[in-house]
């Protein structure tokens, strides 16, 4: 076969162009896969901008991290120093983008497991958090990605702007707050604080001691007992409030709404606030009635469930 140079010298160049390509796609993304001796219950922070960040307890006195930094990615930092380790995913500042002509970063995701006694601070932007078999406290941040926690943790402390928080359960108190996410915990002990403010609460609880929810206006919803001598609050501005309680709870309520119905089905009937007003009342008192339960809202329904 006669292939003279004219044939030759373009496909040559469109086959340099096409590796040219394939080593800028290979070299875009970078994977990791490191393992650090660490303490068994030290601390562990992970900083992450935008990607996923899946934190797994196992029982090894070892951090190990894989995954995969996206494209535009500087590096990761990965340092155990004493008790505390650190996981940081570093981007290039303004000056190396302009220099490298770096148009986009992209997510970086990892996959971390830790030690299970571990105590976890995760900070993100919009990188998803999951957490789960790690039995230390959780201190977990992000500002649109959602974060989930399951397993038995010893505290837990969740904070988002518009990402969801789901909590499966948790040995001890939980405090989460969101701005327009929904808040969900289906395994309430002892103690827990919630707040957002235009997010839906849902919490499902057992042998609770001190309950508080706050909102402007989402829904709120509440099932579960309560100890002897428990404290349950639920206040919401516009919207509305369920409640399910055991038939044979013990407490004192005491129901307010301005604009808006109570439904009681312990069977007292709510009253007006005033001869013409909109809002009801409500208060009575179940069994010996050491635990208190107070319930407020400004313009929404307020149903009380006896299950």
């Amino acid at each position: 076969m006669n292939i003279s140079n004219r044939t030759i010298l373009p496909c040559l160049g469109a086959a340099l162009f096409l590796i040219g390509i394939l080593a800028t796609s290979a070299t875009a993304q970078q994977r990791v896969d490191e393992t650090k001796a660490a303490p068994r219950d030290g601390l562990v922070k992970i900083e992450n901008l935008s990607g996923t960040v899946k934190v797994i307890g196992w029982n090894r006195a070892e951090v190990s991290v894989k995954g995969t930094l996206g494209e535009g990615t500087e590096r990761l930092d990965f340092e155990v120093r004493g008790n505390e380790t650190v996981i940081e995913v570093i981007l290039p500042d303004a000056e190396t983008r302009r220099r490298q002509n770096i148009k986009r970063i992209e997510g970086s995701d990892l996959e971390i497991h830790v030690p299970a006694a571990s105590r976890l601070d995760v900070e993100t932007v919009s990188a998803d958090i999951t957490v789960s078999e790690v039995t230390g406290n959780l201190d977990l941040e992000s500002i649109s990605g959602d974060v989930d926690v399951g397993g038995q943790p010893a505290r837990v402390r969740a904070k988002c702007i518009s990402g969801d928080i789901t909590i499966a359960a948790s040995q001890g108190p939980i405090r989460a707050n969101t701005i327009s996410g929904r808040i969900t915990i289906r395994e309430a002990t002892g103690s827990f604080d919630v707040g957002t403010i235009s997010g839906e609460v849902k919490v499902r609880g057992r042998a609770i001691e001190d309950g508080n929810f706050e909102s402007l206006s989402g829904n709120m919803w509440f099932a579960g007992d309560l100890t002897a001598n428990a404290s349950l609050v639920m206040e919401n501005h516009s919207g509305s409030i369920e409640l399910e309680l055991p038939a044979d709870i013990s407490a004192d309520f005491d129901v307010t709404t301005f604009i808006g119905d109570i439904k009681n089905g312990f069977g007292q009937r709510a009253e007006r606030r005033g001869r013409y007003g909109p809002g009801k009342v409500l208060s009575f008192v179940t069994g010996s009635g050491t635990a208190s339960v107070r319930l407020k809202t400004f313009s929404g329904n307020v149903e009380i469930i006896k299950k």
